[in-house]
């Protein structure tokens, strides 16, 4: 274990389970453990990679050393975000909504009251969410098992493990080779198995994260960007509106980005860009650096129709004043190549000013299954036009997390009694424990995080933007149903031999 001996699972966390069982724990350490809500069930055969009843434990011989893993990963916004660490549970934002007059009527006389104002205020809440998974129980003599000699050493090709997602907990233990996850069974669960739970509930609450939808304190939603980016905000503490905090919500009514003109899905874009923009201006909050976020399949379609809806949204508005001698030419080949541009670059010009668009795998997406306003092989979603940083240099979005790193102190305080209990990963954002029953364990971890917009009024959305790809892109999300997978958990191994 020598090569997993870099602050791996803080201060070798599997190393630690494995003493504790194998000692058959303190006499403190049984009470505390009988004291846990939840208890491992019974000896588990499911997601070993060696052994009896393995993934690969039916044809050990002969197998290749080398495998591929298919696994899409999730791509989207958050991996933008600037992450913080917090230890409350809730923050308030203020706001100044504006100022307000007391009265409408203009005095008569020279000594008369003059017209006054108020100011108003705006407050809104933002609770941290909180999601847990765990991993299959576990046994130390079926962890360290190998089937025969032809149970050989696998190594993982791609590398799967590191993600810019702050929901992907895989890379919070440190780096580890493919060779090394393979032959180390809990590293297994906790760095490859878990990070796509987690990743498959939180990339798309990014979106739709409502708390109405919060099971107690078991589960919670933080608001998702749906809420963040919309319209009715009221005051947390009075529930009196205040539309200065709005972002600018226009309706596609699905229309096609393919068919529909005047105004086309490019210009409905540079609308709300520019009534963004402007806002932004007069606010004093400029300069605003904002970023496009949208589905890659609409991508892929819109961006083919851009540069030429570009030019026919300049002819339209131009045509009442054209006189009818004048022609326009269009360079074919220009077009073809500021599409080609545009797909390069992840970006697209609106206004003069080009910002980045953002592929989003979780941004929600509708067909004809849920949808009656589309057909078979027609699909609508949303386009954000986001606010990342705003007056040059500061957040205008971020995401925060308990950090349980805090629990070092807790754990310092009882001289290191709870020790092997809780664990916080090394950068806080996830708290691992473990718990068992016998000599079976699983490991739990959980997050609870939140996604913070502070300026929700310099944000836009157009809804209900419907697309025909030519071929839809298969999915990460496993409730998608572009989802591939297959294979089996478990396989059968020689029951007898004949001796």
């Amino acid at each position: 274990m020598s090569e997993f001996d870099q602050d791996v699972f803080t201060k070798q966390f599997t190393a630690g389970v494995g003493a504790a069982i194998a000692q058959a724990m303190k006499p403190v350490y049984d009470q505390m453990a009988l004291a846990q809500k939840a208890t491992a069930p019974g000896p588990s055969t499911w997601n070993l990679i060696h052994g009896r009843g393995s993934l690969f434990g039916q044809v050990a011989v002969g197998l290749d050393n080398e495998v591929i893993s298919t696994m899409q990963h999730w791509e989207g916004i958050t991996e933008l975000l600037p992450i913080r660490g917090v230890r409350t549970y809730e923050v308030l934002l203020p706001f100044i909504t504006g100022v307000d007059v007391t009265s409408t009527t203009e005095p008569t006389n020279e000594c008369d009251d003059c017209i006054s104002g108020e100011t108003e205020s705006c407050i809104q809440h933002f609770p941290l969410g909180r999601v847990c998974r765990e991993t299959q129980t576990m046994t130390p003599d079926r962890i360290i098992e190998r089937l025969n000699n032809g149970d050989i050493d696998l190594t993982l090709m791609n590398d799967i493990l590191g993600n810019e997602s702050p929901w992907h907990p895989g890379d919070s233990f440190g780096s580890m080779s493919g060779a090394q996850l393979m032959q180390v069974a809990t590293a297994w669960a906790l760095l490859f198995e878990l990070p796509p739970l987690f990743m498959a509930n939180l990339a798309p609450v990014t979106w739709t994260g409502n708390p109405v939808n919060n099971q107690a304190d078991g589960y919670r939603e933080f608001r998702g960007l749906q809420l963040l980016v919309n319209t009715g905000f009221v005051d947390t503490f009075t529930n009196t509106t205040c539309p200065a905090l709005d972002s600018d919500l226009k309706n596609f009514n699905y229309g096609d980005v393919e068919t529909t003109t005047y105004p086309s899905a490019f210009e409905v874009l540079e609308m709300a860009e520019y009534f963004v923009h402007r806002k932004a201006r007069t606010q004093r909050l400029a300069p605003v650096q904002h970023v496009v976020v949208m589905r890659p399949e609409l991508w892929q379609v819109l961006s083919g129709l851009i540069p030429p809806q570009a030019i026919q949204a300049a002819l339209m508005r131009a045509t009442t004043t054209m006189p009818a001698r004048y022609t326009v030419n269009i360079d074919g080949a220009s077009v073809v190549a500021e599409r080609n541009r545009m797909r390069a670059d992840s970006a697209i010009s609106l206004n003069g000013r080009i910002l980045p668009v953002v592929l989003d795998d979780g941004l929600p997406e509708q067909n004809n299954a849920i949808n009656a306003n589309l057909e078979a092989g027609e699909f609508s979603s949303d386009v954000y036009i986001l606010p990342l940083r705003y007056l040059g240099n500061r957040e205008a979005m971020r995401i925060e997390y308990k950090d349980f790193r805090y629990l070092r102190g807790e754990v310092a305080a009882t001289d290191g009694l709870i020790g092997d209990f809780y664990k916080p990963s090394a950068d806080g954002r996830f708290a691992y424990t473990w718990v068992k029953n016998g000599w079976c364990f699983k490991i739990q971890a959980k997050i609870e995080p939140r996604i913070i917009l502070k300026t929700p009024q310099l944000a836009a959305r157009i809804q209900n933007i419907k697309y025909v790809p030519t071929q839809h892109l298969s999915s990460p999300d496993p409730a998608s149903p572009y989802f591939q997978k297959g294979g089996v958990s478990t396989r059968s191994w020689p029951a007898s031999y004949y001796y």
